[in-house]
């Protein structure tokens, strides 16, 4: 009969003092660096989704040269052009603010539709979506406090 290390193994290491307890370093490593990554994910993920969801918007503010307030019939006709994501008014009504992405339309088509439709309308600013939702907010909060 031929020896066989395997059947004496457990009594050969009781013997020598080695006994497997726990998990191994490279265990204990391997799950932290995962959940550090994990938690990692959790806080960048939504702020980079949010950026490239917005990266290419831009809000257009126009305001009709005979101050009247815009009428609701021409919103939903610029919503209709493509690449236009949001049109509305504000408060009052004079200024209307477009949304849109400037990779497929831009502030000369919208002012050019606006001739079309003999509307006289200024361009008040153009600036990009991200940084006038940044000012909106931080009015807010001026307000609150």
């Amino acid at each position: 009969m031929t020896y066989d290390p395997e059947k004496y193994r457990a009594k050969r290491e009781k013997v020598l003092g080695f006994q497997r307890r726990g998990m191994s370093f490279g265990v204990i490593a391997a799950i932290v660096s995962i959940c550090i990554m994990v938690s990692l994910g959790f806080v960048a993920l939504p702020r980079t989704i949010s950026y490239i969801s917005t990266r290419n918007l831009d809000d257009a503010i126009y305001k009709l040269e005979n101050s009247t307030s815009w009428p609701n019939e021409i919103i939903s006709e610029i919503l209709e052009i493509e690449g236009v994501e949001k049109a509305m008014t504000d408060k009052g009504g004079t200024r209307l603010v477009i949304t849109f992405d400037r990779t497929e339309v831009d502030t000369i088509m919208i002012s050019s539709f606006f001739r079309k439709k003999n509307f006289k309308s200024t361009l008040l600013n153009r600036i990009s979506h991200r940084q006038r939702m940044k000012s909106l907010n931080a009015e807010k909060e001026r307000e609150a406090s």
